[in-house]
């Protein structure tokens, strides 16, 4: 008898607990809250530093400056690509599964870098990636601010990082006006 009543006490208990999809899902900065890591943090510096090179050539070197906007132009391409990974990541991520929203947002930042690959004036991709970027860091901001973005270290890395490139854009767009 003993044997039943506890299993009754069981089933009383699965009954009453709430379901799975009645739990309120925490965002992964509330689950995880893992601080920045310094391989993160570092990787990150060191990925700015192609682009910091290239404009520091356009401002030594002006003779060297078509190609390095070339590079500064597929570098930054890249960068919106790799921004709209990490936002593919994190929409995938989701406990309840990726949202259209999400994956939209995702796919967004790289329709937008594939014309920056095609021939056209440096200049202009430039400053269409300087525009690019800080519109991605303001929607980061926001997502991870309402708990629907990457984790809250994630933007320890990412805001410095993006004033590093702005810096470097902003530089070799001077240097070449300049020059």
């Amino acid at each position: 008898m003993e044997a039943n009543m506890a299993y009754a006490d069981v089933l009383e208990l699965h009954r009453s607990a709430p379901r799975r999809s009645e739990r309120t899902e925490k965002s992964s900065a509330e689950r995880n809250p893992a601080p920045m890591t310094a391989a993160a943090s570092m990787l990150a510096y060191l990925g700015a530093a192609p682009l910091l090179a290239a404009a520091l050539t356009i401002v030594a070197r002006p003779e060297y400056a078509p190609p390095a906007q070339g590079f500064l132009v597929l570098y930054g391409a890249a960068l919106v690509i790799f921004f709209a990974g990490v936002r593919w990541g994190v929409a995938v991520m989701k406990p309840k599964g990726p949202t259209m929203g999400g994956l939209v947002g995702a796919a967004a930042p790289f329709l937008a870098a594939l014309p920056l690959i095609a021939p056209g004036p440096a200049e202009v991709k430039i400053a269409a990636i300087m525009v690019l970027i800080a519109l991605l860091l303001i929607d980061d901001l926001r997502a991870t601010r309402s708990g629907d973005g990457a984790p809250a270290w994630y933007l320890g890395v990412r805001i410095p990082l993006t004033v590093l490139i702005e810096v470097s854009f902003l530089v070799a767009l001077a240097a070449g006006a300049r020059g």
